[in-house]
């Protein structure tokens, strides 16, 4: 990946879901052998700057269909462009009606029986999950799979530590801590609109103009280069011939980027 005045940015969840992606399709066509990826996609779940991304796929053939992604050319997280349809508005509130209920009067607690996370019911109960184990719905960055989620939070008494977390029914250390820089933002979970999320969750797809694909990766976080605006929701979608598309919303739903599928 050639050197930008971004590589040392911070990476989010989707970036290092971008790079595994990447070498998921340098496994499939031989660029990789099994050690290799396996190695290599350990390392990027792990990877904290675009540097370090940069670094694990910098030596492999970018198929077409992925060389728009952020993690290949990161000067593409700050796009201009600024696509909003009428059609988000369309499905999210088709969505709306029956989530905000099923959100209202759900009692989901603590559980080993863990929903799909980037639905707008898997939203709901990973917050009252983190609210439950740490008291707070305080973050620095999160990322929800369909199956676990990946936290950054400030270190408890020590705001100069970052702590990482995998939630998979149960929060476990994801790694050792890390310095967290001076300046660094927290955003407040609990401002999240979850029936506006849910909403625009479950149209995703259509939304994105995907065939057939579905929500693998929901993050939260500050764009990386913005030092005053607010926190923001990435949804990436994805199907199964690895044709993809994904908006930036506000934590009150307020879409801000879209960038459908051109295929």
């Amino acid at each position: 990946m050639p050197r930008t005045t971004l590589a040392g940015i911070r990476a989010r969840d989707s970036d290092r879901a971008d790079a595994c992606g990447l070498l998921d399709a340098a496994l499939a066509d031989g660029q990789l052998s099994a050690s290799e990826h396996a190695s290599r996609t350990s390392t990027a779940m792990r990877a904290k700057t675009f540097d370090e991304l940069g670094r694990l796929i910098g030596d492999l053939q970018i198929p077409s269909r992925l060389a728009a992604s952020p993690v290949v050319s990161p000067r593409r997280r700050r796009s201009p462009r600024r696509w909003v349809y009428a059609a988000i508005l369309v499905f999210a509130a088709a969505a709306v009606g029956g989530i905000a209920g099923a959100v209202a009067n759900s009692d989901l607690g603590p559980s080993k029986s863990v929903p799909n996370l980037t639905t707008g019911a898997g939203l709901h109960f990973f917050l009252e999950e983190y609210r439950a184990e740490y008291g707070d719905s305080v973050a620095d960055d999160v990322g929800l799979y369909p199956e676990h989620a990946v936290v950054d939070r400030p270190a408890a008494g020590n705001a100069r530590q970052s702590d990482s977390y995998l939630y998979d029914g149960e929060f476990d250390d994801w790694g050792s801590s890390s310095s967290r820089a001076a300046d660094e933002r927290s955003f407040d979970l609990g401002t999240v609109d979850q029936v506006a999320i849910a909403g625009l969750l479950a149209g995703a797809p259509e939304t994105l103009r995907v065939p057939d694909g579905a929500v693998e990766i929901v993050s939260f976080g500050y764009e990386p280069g913005s030092d005053d605006g607010p926190p923001t929701i990435s949804i990436h979608v994805k199907n199964a011939d690895g044709d993809s598309g994904h908006m930036v919303v506000g934590f009150d739903g307020e879409p801000f980027d879209i960038y459908p599928y051109e295929g």
